[in-house]
């Protein structure tokens, strides 16, 4: 299972047919009416923030538009399934697919996409371009394309259970190092109803919203734990689109919440292992996966409404939200984050007027691990920073800990002084403000 990582030499042309065959093979009707609709119109690039991001710093790079991103894939559709392009084909007319051309699809997809879905949103059409965008990255994945950088993350997730390297004595170690400092209680592979996942990202860099998870959850007073075996939330699988290492990397959990007899599982601060839990993870095992599953958010807002959780209005003066795209746009968490900041700030913010048009922070889809990208995660912060810049606030709420390393990344790349903040730390403040 263990993934080929992109090579700098020449492409052969066995890698050439490995994309060539996936991209044909992915080909359905939902996929082929979608490359069909595309009317050229260009309004996804003023969506998409790294063109967004260029455009602001005075270039205009046309193969950023989100529609040019499927070019190629749209190319090799037409070449077998339409009359034109059989006919095409067989003059010698053919698509020809050089090195040159593969690299430009892992710059395209894996460096200049995070996925985030905001050109859907503004598309005349509804063409759901991620989608797209994601069978071109399982055909680099399958013909060996992945970046160095993604690679590796993904292979140490698979080897060693966490792309961080966070292996159980290493989870154990910083849960027994969280509950000491934040001086929390966290039970470990305990029977109970609840089952709480952090990534590692939060494990190893903002072990604080850990200790804020437990704090809420030890507060609110119901049965949970966190577990050994289903001790990592993220799935790398889905940067990939390999089917493979995100089956096993959700059959881990699944696993582990059938062992405690989990009833509900609580993802945390994270994008993406949000999307697999709730969304792939039912698909992926239709029959066996019958957890509910709720963000940290979600949870948070649910005590709040129910009356198991009280928050003091004042915890801040003054701030404004990000919305992780796979939380917020893609799985509809946008009413809870702000009615909670609502109650914990002086002076809420917003940044956007559609909280599903938000920006992405230009690090999601595994864009901040692949140092490549590093140019075009900075260029597209320009299009965030302008929100930021427009609500007149330097602090910023976020609930995905993988979009506050990229945010702050990028902020301090660029001499920016915002402050990232978990909004489950201003929970977890709240909370011993009231105790206080």
């Amino acid at each position: 299972m263990t993934l080929r990582v992109e090579h700098k030499e020449e492409i052969t042309q066995r890698e050439v047919e490995t994309f060539y065959n996936f991209c044909k093979s992915s080909v359905n009707t939902e996929v082929a009416s979608y490359l069909e609709a595309c009317v050229r119109c260009g309004l996804c690039a003023e969506a998409c923030l790294f063109y967004m991001g260029e455009n602001i710093s005075g270039k205009i790079d046309p193969t950023l538009t989100p529609a040019y991103k499927a070019d190629l894939l749209r190319d090799i559709y037409k070449e077998n399934y339409t009359l034109l392009g059989r006919v095409k084909k067989l003059l010698g007319f053919g698509v020809k697919i050089t090195s040159e051309k593969l690299r430009e699809q892992v710059k395209l997809a894996f460096y200049t996409c995070t996925m985030c879905d905001r050109c859907t949103k503004v598309c005349p059409m509804g063409i759901d371009t991620p989608r797209l965008v994601s069978i071109v990255r399982g055909a680099l994945t399958q013909a060996g394309l992945v970046p160095e950088d993604l690679a590796e993350a993904t292979n140490t997730a698979i080897e060693k259970g966490s792309p961080l390297g966070v292996d159980v004595p290493t989870f154990l170690s910083r849960i027994d190092f969280i509950s000491d400092e934040w001086e929390v209680e966290i039970p470990v592979d305990r029977k109970a109803d609840y089952l709480y996942i952090p990534s590692s990202i939060e494990l190893m860099k903002y072990p604080s919203s850990v200790a804020s998870t437990a704090k809420v959850l030890n507060k609110a007073g119901v049965s949970w734990t966190v577990s050994t075996k289903a001790h990592e939330a993220t799935n790398f699988g889905l940067f990939t689109q390999s089917r493979e290492v995100t089956r096993e990397l959700l059959r881990r959990i699944l696993e582990g919440a059938k062992e405690l007899g989990i009833k509900t599982i609580i993802a945390p601060e994270c994008g993406h292992a949000y999307q697999s839990m709730r969304f792939v993870a039912p698909n992926v095992f239709p029959r066996e996966w019958d957890m509910e599953v709720l963000n940290v958010v979600e949870f948070i807002y649910k005590m709040v409404k129910e009356g198991r959780l009280t928050l003091p209005k004042r915890v801040i003066d003054k701030i404004t939200l990000h919305d992780p795209c796979q939380i917020g746009r893609r799985g509809g968490v946008l009413k809870e984050p702000r009615e909670i900041l609502k109650l914990l700030a002086q002076d809420f913010k917003d940044s956007v007027e559609f909280p599903e048009k938000n920006i992405c922070c230009g690090g999601g889809g595994g864009v901040v691990v692949e140092h490549e990208a590093d140019y075009h995660r900075q260029k597209a912060f320009l299009a965030k920073a302008e929100l930021f810049d427009k609500a007149g606030v330097k602090d910023v709420a976020c609930y995905c800990a993988n979009c506050m390393l990229a945010l702050s990344k990028s902020s301090q790349e660029l001499g920016r002084d915002y402050r990232f903040i978990s909004l489950v730390d201003l929970v977890a403040e709240s909370i011993e403000e009231e105790e206080g």
